[in-house]
């Protein structure tokens, strides 16, 4: 299984998870200018980030895998899902959205219990490696194209109390996903890491179903 990051958070924030995610080997890989990667020097757009993670795929040798992606690394699996959707087994889309940016999203960052906590700090690297995320995302909407996701069974997750990408978002890219199937539950943006001990068996059954 491959997990996607979200914005500014390298793979150290979804350790506590994955490890709960069981059954199959995780990979999680750093953006440009993030955790061990290197700044990339030059704009790059979510299909570009979608294709260099095809590319280290192929590499690795995983022809096919299942795919999960968190918040700005939901847009990213949205994208794979679409333009490679033969290597695409099943999929887990976490507080994400099916455009950025949008009404909202951000918007609401000073009262998300997750990110006013001291407990829980995003972990990341360089300000041109966030950066060069947020300009990615500028003006990326799958919207036309998320019906034509066919035959990946897909899970979203959303959190009632996620104020950096509201319920509605889920919501509605659960809509626009044939098939797929919304969970909602308690918490903030981050419900995914900190409720980790709970989202892990959820993934994981998620995953197993045949």
């Amino acid at each position: 299984m491959l997990f996607l990051n979200g914005i500014a958070a390298d793979n150290r924030l979804a350790a506590k998870l994955l490890t709960r995610i069981e059954g199959r080997t995780r990979l999680n890989f750093d953006m440009p200018g993030l955790g061990g990667a290197p700044d990339r020097l030059y704009p790059y757009s979510i299909a570009d980030a979608a294709v260099s993670v095809a590319d280290a795929m192929t590499q690795l040798g995983h022809a096919q895998f299942d795919l999960a992606g968190f918040s700005w690394g939901g847009a990213v699996a949205q994208q794979l899902a679409l333009d490679h959707p033969g290597r695409i087994g099943r999929m887990v889309l976490m507080a994400t959205s099916p455009v950025m940016p949008a009404p909202g999203l951000g918007a609401g960052a000073m009262f998300d219990a997750d990110v006013l906590t001291s407990a829980m700090r995003l972990t990341g690297g360089s300000m041109l490696g966030a950066g060069a995320q947020l300009l990615a995302a500028s003006g990326w909407s799958a919207v036309s194209r998320l019906p034509e996701i066919k035959g990946i069974p897909t899970l979203v997750l959303g959190a009632s109390g996620d104020m950096m990408v509201p319920l509605a978002y889920p919501q509605w890219l659960a809509r626009l996903i044939p098939g797929a199937r919304l969970e909602v539950v308690g918490g903030a943006h981050l419900f995914a890491f900190r409720q980790a001990e709970r989202m892990g068996p959820i993934i994981t059954a998620f995953l197993d179903e045949a």
